[in-house]
C-alpha cells in the first residue's frame, strides 16, 4: 500500500498529505457496586493508538489504525501482554490491526478494500475508538468485533446530501478470516440533510449452524437506525438495533431492542458537556430484567485553537451491573505531517 502511494505521488503534480498521530489515552475509573457494597478499580480505556492516514492524489487515500496497547493487555494481572498480537489472524476478536484500508475515488463512487469497520450500528460507530466512552457505550459497541477485512462500494448523490454502500466482510462468527467460509453482508444509507443526519443499515452476519439445522451455516441480522438532529449548539442522537447484546461465547446475537441516546451541548470548540444513556429491552430469559445505563460526560480542550490535548470525566450508573462509576482521563493527539 505504502509503495503504491509513493507511485501515485510521483506520477501526480499534486502530492496529496500524509499524517502520522500517536494517540495515548489515560483513563482512572473508580467504582461502586451498589449490591454487595464494593468498591473497585480499572483503567477504562486507557490505551495507545497510531493512525497513519493520507492521500497521493484526489482519487487514492489510505487509513493504518493500531492499537498497541489497552488497558487490558498490559496491566491486568493473569492477562497476556501480546494478546492482541496473537490475534492478529482471527475475525472474532479485536487485535493490534484495526483499520487498513485503501480508497479509490472515482467521481461519485468509491471503493474500499482491506480492513475496515462493518458498516453496521449508529452515529456512535462514527467515533474513533480512542474518543469513545465505554463506560456509556452501547452493550453493541462493548461487545462486537467490528473490524473485519473485506470490499465496499459507495455512491454519493451530486448534491453530496446521501451516501449509499453495500459491503462484504469476513464474519466476526468465524474464528479466522476468509478460512472460515463465514461472511457479513451490509446495506448502510447515511444522509446529511442540515439539522437530520439519518445513518441507517441491515447486515446478515454468517455463523455457523445449530447441531440440528440441514444447513451448515445461518445468518443473523442486525437492523440499526440511527438518527441525529442538529440545533445550533444542540445535538440530539438516538440509535436503535434490534439487539440487546451478544451472546456470553460471542458467537450469535440476542434478541431484543437496544436504545442508544445522547443530548450534546457544545457552546465553543474548547467545551461539550453531553448526557447519554442505553436502554436494554429483552426476553426476561436472557437477563431476567430490563436493564438501562445513565450519565454524563465533560470534555475541556485546553490548548487554545486546538482539540489535540482533551480532558474528560465522566460519570455513569448501569442498572444491570448495579455499577456507579466515576471516570477521569486525558487524551492527547501527537500529529506528525510527513509530506
Amino acid at each position: 500500500m505504502l509503495c503504491c502511494s509513493l507511485a501515485f505521488s510521483q506520477e501526480e503534480s499534486d502530492r496529496g498529505y500524509a499524517e502520522l498521530s500517536v494517540i495515548p489515552r489515560v483513563d482512572l475509573n473508580p467504582m461502586w457496586n451498589t449490591g454487595d457494597k464494593s468498591f473497585g478499580f480499572d483503567l477504562g480505556n486507557s490505551s495507545l493508538y497510531t493512525l497513519f492516514e493520507g492521500s497521493a492524489s484526489e482519487h487514492f487515500s489510505w487509513t493504518i489504525a493500531n492499537h498497541w496497547l489497552s488497558a487490558g493487555s498490559w496491566i491486568e494481572s493473569g492477562v497476556d501482554a501480546l494478546e492482541m498480537f496473537k490475534a492478529l489472524g482471527y475475525s472474532d476478536t479485536v487485535n493490534w490491526l484495526d483499520y487498513c484500508k485503501a480508497d479509490l475515488s472515482f467521481g461519485n463512487w468509491t471503493f474500499t478494500l482491506g480492513k475496515d469497520c462493518i458498516t453496521t450500528g449508529g452515529h456512535e460507530y462514527e467515533d474513533w475508538d480512542w474518543e469513545v466512552h465505554p463506560l456509556l457505550a452501547s452493550p453493541l459497541w462493548n461487545q462486537l468485533s467490528p473490524y473485519q477485512w473485506g470490499a465496499k462500494v459507495a455512491y454519493t448523490t451530486p448534491s453530496e446530501m446521501s451516501t449509499f454502500s453495500l459491503q462484504m466482510t469476513t464474519s466476526p462468527f468465524g474464528a479466522r478470516p476468509f478460512s472460515s467460509g463465514l461472511y457479513t453482508y451490509s446495506a448502510q444509507w447515511s444522509g446529511a440533510y442540515g439539522w437530520f443526519s439519518p445513518l441507517w443499515s441491515v447486515s446478515a452476519f454468517g455463523r455457523d449452524a445449530d447441531a440440528f439445522s440441514s444447513a451448515p451455516r445461518e445468518y443473523d441480522f442486525l437492523v440499526s437506525l440511527g438518527n441525529q438532529i442538529l440545533l445550533e449548539d444542540w445535538t440530539l442522537t438516538l440509535d436503535w438495533s434490534n439487539t440487546c447484546g451478544m451472546s456470553e461465547d460471542y458467537d450469535r446475537f440476542f434478541g431484543g431492542h437496544s436504545f442508544h441516546g445522547r443530548v450534546d451541548y457544545a457552546p465553543s470548540d474548547r467545551f461539550d458537556v453531553s448526557l447519554r444513556g442505553n436502554y436494554i429491552l429483552t426476553d426476561k430469559s436472557v437477563f431476567n430484567t430490563n436493564g438501562f445505563s445513565l450519565g454524563s460526560v465533560l470534555q475541556f480542550y485546553p490548548i487554545p485553537d486546538s482539540q489535540d490535548l482533551r480532558l474528560h470525566a465522566t460519570v455513569a450508573y448501569d442498572s444491570l451491573l448495579s455499577n456507579f462509576a466515576v471516570s477521569f482521563g486525558a487524551l492527547y493527539n501527537l500529529c506528525f505531517n510527513l509530506w
